[in-house]
């Protein structure tokens, strides 16, 4: 099914809304997501850069020097301005550069009031010592527009949450008795990066036998170990490309020989179909985690839920909301949500699902569902 419910104002709509409201004249956002986010601009190990935007929508993109020829045919700013020479590594503070670049524009030096919000440490207060004008914090309400996803953030979300199911059906293919978890582990992320036809960032915990029990990184990272025949093995997969992450977990029996780690992925999966029904706007994560953890106490006895249920996705692969117990914040319809319930025998074993899903009035819908067909 494709989402037909109405969709939010264009996020730069609501940030141009929020710039009417403190009569700001123009807002300069200083970090590749926040560039990401407002003009579409994303590079692999790019530069330092920032985006100017005014009341009337005008963006100007100011990257490095050699990145204009790209910036210029990939973003959707409407001038890329240069700072910096020619070369990589010669300035070790480029900053300066991209901050005066930034201090000349027009729009800039003439505002009485300017919306700042800064990525880089230090930045905001090192242009405020190079431009005259009131500095307004915008990084508040960009946080709260960004957690609201628009249609072509749902499709690079998408675009990095397949290249993670690829990753997840390397990992089905290489989980036979002899092969290590790091090569099931460089498997999955070997099959993303091939598919996405150019580099990718990679998160992966890859788990197995006993060590399934510990849930997550750090406490266990892919090793040397050899997977045997009956062991479960959990891969939780998450791929970031264009600036956006994808997410997903599985697990898996080597051998299909192991009927209680079936039937407590096949649990989860009933939990995790449940959990998503309750992903309707208002919805509070706290109260979403307190069920979602209910029911797989109820669902495994002796069995613990001790990570989170499930956090926002986009431009980071961990960000608000989150189903947890101290997150009170009401859902929003278009949020994107990974939801992911687990259970633990500590030094027995684990398993965790999860599946990627949009804040709808009728519940979450899948993300491969949500964008089947027509934008």
């Amino acid at each position: 099914m494709t989402l037909t419910l109405p969709r939010p104002p264009h996020r730069l709509e609501r940030l141009r809304t929020w710039m009417a409201a403190e009569d700001v004249a123009c807002t300069v956002v200083l970090g590749v997501d926040h560039v990401n986010h407002l003009c579409g601009y994303w590079r692999y190990f790019g530069g330092p850069s920032a985006l100017v935007i005014e009341r009337d929508g005008v963006r100007t993109l100011v990257v490095q020097r050699d990145e204009v020829p790209i910036a210029t045919a990939a973003s959707e700013a409407d001038a890329v301005v240069a700072y910096g020479e020619r070369g990589f590594g010669l300035d070790l503070d480029p900053v300066v550069g991209l901050l005066a670049a930034v201090a000349a524009l027009p729009a800039v030096a003439a505002a009485s009031r300017l919306g700042v919000a800064s990525e880089l440490p230090g930045a905001a207060e090192r242009l405020r010592a190079l431009v005259g004008g009131t500095f307004v914090p915008a990084d508040s309400a960009l946080h709260s527009i960004s957690l609201v996803k628009d249609w072509d953030e749902l499709e690079k979300i998408l675009t990095g949450y397949e290249l993670c199911w690829l990753g997840q059906e390397a990992v089905a293919t290489a989980a036979v008795a002899g092969a290590s978890e790091i090569e099931l582990f460089t498997a999955a992320q070997a099959a993303a990066q091939v598919a996405s036809g150019g580099p990718i960032e990679f998160i992966c915990d890859l788990l197995s036998g006993r060590a399934t029990a510990d849930v997550c990184c750090p406490v266990h990272v892919a090793g040397p170990r050899r997977i045997e025949h009956g062991d479960p093995v959990i891969a939780d997969v998450v791929v970031r490309t264009a600036g956006y992450w994808g997410d997903t977990a599985e697990t898996y029996v080597v051998g299909g020989a192991d009927d209680e780690a079936i039937e407590r992925r096949a649990g989860l999966l009933d939990i995790l179909t449940q959990t998503a029904a309750e992903l309707v706007p208002g919805a509070r994560g706290c109260d979403v985690f307190a069920r979602m953890q209910a029911r797989v106490e109820a669902a495994f006895p002796g069995g613990e839920l001790p990570h989170h249920g499930g956090h926002g996705l986009g431009r980071s692969g961990f960000e608000d909301p989150h189903l947890i117990p101290s997150d009170a914040s009401p859902l929003e319809e278009w949020m994107v949500i990974a939801v992911e319930p687990g259970v633990y025998f500590p030094g027995v074993a684990g398993a965790r699902v999860e599946r990627v899903y949009v804040v709808t009035p009728d519940g979450g819908v899948e993300l491969r569902d949500a964008l089947t067909g027509p934008s």
